[in-house]
């Protein structure tokens, strides 16, 4: 692992850098709509093929199979459990579809995917990229029926480009192949810009929160804590037990552990804005809970360093 309070303080100086350049209008929000088209739709998926070129071994392919069955758990016992709580709740129904996807989806992909390459480099990208195609395969599947009310479309997942460009990385790492360096260079070149992109783009949201409306709604506060403190604290205890039974790298571990430890993902407000889902109420959960996540997550990076 990489030094966890370095990897830490330069996110945090890129996210103050948005803010800044936020503030002084260098970033407006159609900049800002941009700069997040570039992440997604090229830096990101540039910088996950990139993680692919990392050295073959069999620990880091036991922590991919790993990865990919502790994600697929929690999805399928997080949805179950809540979709039974927020039916005995007095919640209305569009509020109730919200909190159940805004708690179960955290912002894996966009702030997952570069804080992971951030604390632990190209293999713990790799890691978390097989843990974001779950991701993708749970909410493009249940995550749009809560929200809609609809079937899902197939073709939404697969043309996803960080779904594509993780199953590709997943391939390329596993074959024996490696391409020539030329080329992986000038894929690093573009994903290079993975880290202060995105978290210059998150410096930038920060600066619509109005502090004075915040705190009020209880609901979203719930939200928060359950996708924060609550959902990241039982995966802990979880990982931990399983660790003294069967063995499993810290890396392996920690990103396991931290994915389910990010606030509540983007794409709920964009589909719940869509469907007209309660998008003002999605829009109070996801803020909120990336202001907290400045809190609880270095917590547990904290924890995940001191007890694997």
């Amino acid at each position: 692992m990489k030094d966890i309070y370095t990897a830490l303080f330069q996110l945090v100086i890129c996210m103050a850098l948005g803010f800044i350049l936020r503030k002084n209008r260098v970033i407006n929000e159609r900049s800002e709509k941009t700069l997040t088209e570039i992440l997604l739709q090229a830096v990101l998926p540039f910088s996950i093929i990139a993680s692919s070129q990392y050295r073959y071994s069999e620990e880091l392919f036991n922590g991919l199979i790993a990865v990919a069955i502790a994600s697929t758990l929690y999805y399928c016992v997080t949805l179950l459990i809540m979709r039974i709580i927020m039916r005995k709740t007095r919640v209305s129904n569009d509020e109730a579809r919200v909190m159940i996807s805004t708690i179960v989806f955290a912002n894996t992909g966009f702030l997952g995917l570069p804080i992971m390459d951030s604390l632990f480099g190209e293999s713990g990208l790799l890691l978390a990229a097989v843990y974001n195609i779950l991701f993708n395969i749970f909410f493009y599947t249940f995550g749009i029926h809560i929200l809609s009310g609809k079937r899902f479309k197939i073709s939404e997942l697969f043309l996803n480009p960080v779904t594509a460009s993780s199953v590709i990385a997943v391939i390329l790492f596993i074959i024996p192949w490696r391409v020539p360096a030329f080329i992986t260079d000038t894929v690093n070149l573009v994903g290079n810009m993975m880290i202060p992109l995105s978290m210059m783009v998150m410096g930038s949201i920060l600066t619509t929160v109005d502090l004075k409306k915040f705190f009020v709604d209880g609901k979203a506060f719930v939200v928060s804590l359950l996708r924060l403190v609550v959902i990241p604290a039982v995966m802990f205890l979880f990982v931990f037990s399983i660790g003294k039974i069967i063995p499993i790298s810290q890396q392996t571990a920690s990103v396991i552990i931290l994915m389910t430890a990010l606030p509540c993902g983007v794409i709920n407000v964009l589909v719940a804005e869509k469907e007209n889902r309660a998008p003002k109420f999605a829009a109070r959960t996801i803020i909120m809970s990336f202001v907290f996540m400045m809190i609880t997550l270095p917590v547990f990076v904290y924890l995940c360093h001191r007890f694997f």
